[in-house]
């Protein structure tokens, strides 16, 4: 009996666990994959360059084109890292005709939050999986849209950090009058 006792224990905590893994995009799991295992991964398969630190995140950026994911209209990805060297956000540019079929896409795994899908203008929709923001945005006047996954923690530094900006913008141009 304990036997299959501890055997229900192990079974219902791999199901937690598989209940809870981290968003993923890419093949990368977000809040979890780390610079070294993206730059194994993608070795050889294409050429991921530095850009630099992120302003919100304090980590390191990398960039690569989307020709080796086999994502139709994929042209380009960003890897936004933490200060600890995991992977905080993904964004994708991608050809802005393949807005709905990524909207089916992700409809059918998260839920939706926002949505504006007129026939002409900007289109956007928001995603929310419990431990990230996914964002499709594609302005009317772009051939591109971006695909935004971002970390809850880094999308709220996000907020912040503008909305002090457009604070001290707004103060800046007061003192000039």
């Amino acid at each position: 009996m304990l036997t299959l006792r501890a055997l229900m224990v192990a079974i219902a905590i791999g199901t937690s666990t598989l209940a809870h893994a981290g968003t993923q995009v890419l093949g990368f799991e977000i809040g979890s994959t780390t610079v070294d295992q993206l730059k194994q991964d993608l070795r050889g398969k294409t050429k991921l360059e530095s850009t630099g630190t992120n302003k919100y995140s304090g980590g390191e950026m990398f960039k690569t084109d989307g020709s080796s994911y086999g994502n139709e209209g994929l042209t380009k990805a960003l890897y936004v890292f933490d200060d600890q060297r995991e992977l905080a956000a993904v964004i994708m540019v991608m050809a802005k005709h393949r807005f709905d079929s990524v909207f089916q896409f992700l409809e059918s795994k998260y839920k939706v939050v926002a949505q504006q899908r007129p026939f002409v203008g900007d289109r956007y929709a928001k995603f929310r999986p419990s431990d990230a923001v996914i964002e499709l945005d594609a302005p009317h006047l772009s051939f591109d849209m971006e695909v935004r996954y971002v970390r809850n923690d880094l999308m709220q530094k996000f907020i912040a950090q503008s909305e002090a900006d457009a604070a001290a913008k707004k103060r800046s141009e007061a003192s000039q009058f």
